[in-house]
């Protein structure tokens, strides 16, 4: 698994993204698991980025690169659908600052809308 550090390097999206509302959360299932809920951080058209604690077990089930199918939950009246979607792990981050400082960003690359 690959980390890397806020290194506080420029700006490189191509697309606009969104602070996430306390309702936005990312549902993940792994056989033989807890399903996790983890708050999203930021939305974009082509990613999501969560926020884990760094000693959840979370941690241990995933790893750069590794691709999975995750559910957006968020509110009816937002930009982003709301259903399943075929994500891949882009980054890690280690937060050292703001609200979540301490805790890690995880970067999912929205890859495909998985038709309900």
């Amino acid at each position: 698994m690959v980390m890397m550090k806020n290194c506080g390097s420029p700006e490189r999206r191509t697309t606009p993204r969104y602070a996430a509302t306390s309702e936005h959360m990312v549902e993940f299932v792994f056989a033989g698991n807890p399903i996790y809920q983890l708050k999203a951080k930021d939305i974009s058209e082509t990613g999501i980025g969560v926020i884990v604690k760094p000693n959840s077990k979370f941690m241990t089930l995933i790893e750069l690169g590794q691709e999975m199918v995750v559910k957006l939950l968020s509110p009816a009246e937002t930009r982003h659908v709301q259903g399943n979607y075929r994500v891949k792990i882009a980054h890690i981050t280690d937060l050292e600052n703001g609200k979540f400082s301490g805790h890690k960003l995880v970067a999912l690359t929205l890859v495909s809308k998985i038709s309900d």
